[in-house]
């Protein structure tokens, strides 16, 4: 029976996609691989697909960057109407309905908050723009971090109890600085808010298989061992458990919390998008928002929680904050509905902001022809293999291999600084089939052939996507690439795979595969895919909104990507119960 799966062509959902069997990669050291699994899992864990830069979290105490990080001013050189803030509203004469907590978006993010608020007591209402729950968090795969959960102790998985603390300093070296082998921190976070989080995490786990998530026993996504990572398996195709990288194995913990958030008796009003917080001498009293009619409707509150999500979908909320050349480069794979309204509504009010221009772009852009790209179509993943990449001028210009594991916005970040932010991955008769890749260039998680790779495989290339020809002249002119330079890069790379050594970029030799054997075969990326947004609303440690001079603004809380600071699931659901938690104890007392 065919399967469903997200493939985010013009962010639509398709379906009839095969499942991949399962199988192990070779020639990874698991002493080695263990141990910067744990690293990379404890410092946040895979999240809206694959990993979160958890490094990027937690860095610096933000006080001490406030004003030097990155940008936070828009670029006002031309008009972005969408990115403007959406203006807070008067109170009605009369109420639609009233609560104790509003949350405002139904994700990951707003379901844990929801629960957690309920739990502790509030009454609750969850507005969300779709005509489902889920957001970005339902098209994720797992939580890395949660070291110390029951389901790790299971597996003998042990970390020290400090494990949270030592990450989230973990990116400084003894005298203080900035380790550089840290991916770009370079705002700052309130480190005991990402100690918070990353302590959370285990209990999240916990919580969420307390209700009736089930998490997968099998080595996730090219692991070499079972309960690394915490992958739900989807209750909607139990049957296909893990095979190596599912895109909606994270509807296992949305589709738990909004069951269990039904069953708490919290109201949940779908395809109801909030327009505009209502507020009273400038604190929140509730929310307006439009219901399915589009007619108005308002709802009073003690307390809102704001979790809409980034802004990755909004191209002015890009344009305004990012480089013109970051805002070009960033093809969004996410939901469409991530367009940063509760930011824009906290504006209104004086919020200060962070990091706005803090955009997470990875390689894969390769369905450049249709506008719109997925990490997980046939394209893409050949386009982020460690296979001879060329750029627009058929030259070499990084080393391939060093995007192993899980530094994926290296290649893209190396792309973009490119000629019209363009590259080209080649590939042989020898190294191009699902089997080739997996045994030749060791892909992890995401980059992992999908199951339904080889049939993606044929259709792309009947459609041109990915360029097939016969000889290496021949396949210049299909990519628009210069043939005489191209068979030039070509032959100086088989001459360096037959001597083992890669004396132009340091290539690790085992990635090093000729291109020799005909067909020849390329795939074309420009830009990259971006996965999330990391800037976002200040907030401190109990998720209260801050305003210009960080005081809380009254009646404001926010969780899940709107908060500076991250938006993966390793993230988004423990910093969601969090601000339930502390919303439903402020507003009952």
């Amino acid at each position: 029976m065919k399967k469903p799966t997200v493939d985010q062509t013009e962010n639509v959902v398709q379906t009839n996609l095969e499942p991949l069997e399962t199988k192990s990669n070779k020639g990874l050291s698991r002493r080695g691989f263990l141990k910067g699994a744990l690293t990379a899992a404890g410092a946040g864990g895979a999240g809206i697909i694959g990993s979160v830069a958890m490094a990027e979290l937690g860095i610096k105490n933000a006080e001490a960057t406030a004003g030097k990080s990155s940008r936070t001013k828009r670029n006002k050189a031309e008009k972005h109407p969408n990115a403007e803030p959406l203006p807070n509203l008067a109170a009605p004469a009369k109420w639609d309905y009233e609560t104790d907590i509003i949350v405002a978006g139904g994700g990951g993010a707003g379901l844990a908050a929801a629960v957690s608020a309920a739990e502790n007591g509030a009454k609750v209402i969850v507005l969300e723009k779709n005509p489902f729950c889920g957001g970005d968090t339902s098209i994720a795969e797992c939580i890395g971090g949660g070291i110390g959960s029951r389901f790790q102790d299971r597996f003998g998985i042990k970390a020290p109890p400090l494990a949270a603390r030592v990450l989230a300093e973990g990116s400084k070296n003894p005298d203080g600085s900035q380790n550089v082998a840290t991916p770009n921190p370079t705002s700052g976070r309130n480190a005991t808010f990402v100690r918070q989080i990353m302590e959370q995490q285990k209990d999240t786990v916990d919580w969420l298989e307390d209700m009736g998530v089930v998490y997968s026993t099998e080595p996730a996504g090219g692991m070499p061992a079972p309960g690394l990572v915490h992958v739900p398996i989807d209750p909607e195709h139990p049957e296909e458990g893990w095979y190596r990288w599912h895109p909606h194995n994270a509807k296992g913990f949305t589709l738990a919390l909004e069951k269990k958030a039904k069953a708490l008796g919290v109201k949940i009003l779908k395809e109801h998008p909030a327009k505009g917080l209502v507020t009273s001498d400038k604190s929140v009293i509730g929310i307006a928002a439009h219901n399915i009619d589009g007619k108005m409707v308002y709802v009073k509150a003690k307390a809102v929680i704001l979790a809409t999500g980034g802004f990755g979908a909004n191209t002015d909320m890009l344009k305004a904050y990012c480089s013109p050349r970051r805002a070009e480069a960033a093809r969004y794979w996410g939901m469409p509905g991530a367009t940063g309204d509760g930011i824009r509504m906290a504006q209104a009010l004086g919020a200060d902001m962070r990091g706005m221009d803090e955009i997470e772009i990875w390689d894969g852009g390769a369905l450049r022809e249709h506008g719109a790209t997925t990490v997980y179509s046939a394209p893409n993943q050949l386009a982020r293999q460690k296979s001879l990449t060329v750029n627009k001028k058929a030259k070499r210009f990084f080393c391939e291999s060093l995007n192993r594991g899980m530094v994926y916005t290296y290649q893209g970040s190396q792309t973009i600084a490119q000629p019209d932010m363009e590259s080209f991955t080649l590939f042989d008769a020898n190294t191009i089939s699902k089997e080739d890749i997996i045994n030749k260039f060791h892909p992890l998680f995401c980059e992992y052939p999908c199951p339904w790779f080889e049939e993606q495989f044929e259709n792309y290339v009947a459609k041109g996507v990915i360029k097939k020809a016969g000889t290496i002249v021949e396949l210049a002119k299909k990519l628009g690439l210069d043939p005489d330079e191209l068979v030039k890069t070509v032959d100086r790379y088989n001459m360096l795979c037959a001597k083992g050594e890669d004396s132009d970029f340091f290539k690790e030799p085992f990635y090093m595969h000729p291109i020799r054997t005909a067909p020849f075969y390329g795939v074309g990326q420009k830009g990259g895919s971006c996965f999330n947004t990391h800037g976002g609303l200040v907030v401190d440690e109990q998720f209260h909104v801050l305003d210009k001079n960080w005081d809380p603004i009254p009646g404001l809380f926010v969780a899940g990507e709107n908060t500076f600071g991250g938006g993966t699931v390793g993230f988004v659901l423990p910093g969601g119960r969090l601000a339930g938690i502390f919303a439903a104890k402020e507003v009952l007392g």
